[in-house]
């Protein structure tokens, strides 16, 4: 019996499979038909065509919603990802930018040593480098005059934070220079390729720029358009619109199914399509298996029945045997209680004299 029930199981299954099946082609009967009637429209399941259209309508006003708050939202991430990699791509222009630097403060500052610098530019890098070449000449002077190890020491150390310090006071008087337009005033040795280097990083540097700017004004203005939880409601359309897919997917498949039951059977493709006239094939194909599937399952329960009223019948043979084993017990009881009942009245005929003695009649 187990063996049964698991095959009942099995072929309901099968048959709830196939029914999802039917169910998903009377959607695709549905739609299918649904676009010919745009064309030419047809005297069958008008109802249901209706109630399908309204649907459709239904949903795709849920799903042009959802694309809206959608779009909003994937152009918002898209401009705020942009805006950051142009910012990132800027800020990593301050390494070449520095480099640059340093190196036209290094070709000021041994003009500025030399004393071969322009006035204005001189004037320029005076407060960067004023300080630092008076100490570094003033340490140097006395480390050549100083004759003490210790002492040469503590200058050389002094000396080395004065080296350490200068590569940031070239970057700062580059920056200086070129933000004054002074640096095509240096000594031409080794600068035209600097200045083309620094034109080229001012060329990227402005078209950053203008990108991040344009992407900064096309996320304000979404942002002036923005509404209110654009997630919250992006989340809530999605929901609407799987509400009302799911809806009109039982609309076509109500639809596809009447066309189903009430397409006479002389309908061809140049009426419907060929690709209608093959869904309804399938359709009939499945309808064949399910009906079969049912005739087994019933053979099986039916079956399952038999098994169960024979255990019945096998249960009450046994009662059958058990109660005449306790007949034949209570009929020797009987008998037994008999006999002894005929003993003692012998004994009593026997006790008695014979006038108190009682005989019948």
């Amino acid at each position: 019996m187990g063996n049964l029930q698991a095959d009942i199981q099995q072929k309901q299954k099968e048959i709830e499979q196939h029914q999802s099946d039917v169910f998903s082609l009377y959607a695709d009967l549905g739609r299918s038909v649904a676009l010919v009637q745009q064309i030419s429209p047809l005297p069958y399941a008008a109802g249901e065509y209706q109630l399908f259209c309204t649907q459709m309508d239904a949903y795709e006003s849920a799903k042009h919603s959802f694309e809206q708050i959608s779009g909003y939202i994937a152009q918002i991430e898209d401009r705020s990802r942009k805006i950051k990699e142009i910012e990132k791509d800027i800020r990593l222009l301050a390494r070449p930018f520095a480099r640059v630097y340093a190196q036209l403060g290094a070709i000021a500052y041994e003009a500025y040593g030399s004393q071969t610098l322009a006035e204005h530019v001189a004037q320029a890098c005076f407060p960067f480098f004023e300080e630092h070449a008076k100490r570094t000449r003033k340490l140097e002077n006395l480390k050549q005059s100083h004759v003490g190890f210790l002492g040469r020491r503590l200058i050389g150390l002094q000396l080395d934070l004065q080296r350490k310090i200068l590569p940031a006071l070239l970057a700062k008087a580059g920056a200086r220079l070129v933000a004054i337009s002074c640096e095509k005033d240096l000594p031409l040795s080794g600068r035209q390729s600097l200045l083309d280097e620094l034109e080229d990083l001012k060329e990227r540097r402005r078209e950053l720029s203008q990108e991040l700017e344009l992407h900064q004004s096309a996320m304000a203005k979404l942002q002036s358009e923005e509404v209110q939880s654009p997630k919250a409601r992006m989340e809530e359309r999605a929901n609407v619109m799987k509400m009302e897919q799911k809806a009109a997917e039982k609309a076509a498949s109500s639809y596809g199914k009447a066309l189903y039951e009430t397409l006479p059977e002389s309908v061809h493709s140049d009426q419907i399509g060929q690709k209608a006239i093959q869904l309804m094939d399938q359709i009939t194909l499945h309808h064949k298996r399910i009906k079969s599937l049912q005739r087994e399952i019933k053979q099986l329960e039916n079956l399952i029945q038999v098994q169960e009223l024979e255990a019945q019948i096998e249960l009450e043979n046994q009662k059958i045997e058990l109660l005449r084993s306790q007949i034949d017990t209570c009929n020797r009881q009987i008998s037994q209680i008999a006999a002894s009942i005929h003993e003692k009245q012998n004994r009593i005929t026997i006790l008695l004299p014979p006038s108190m003695v009682h005989t019948d009649g």
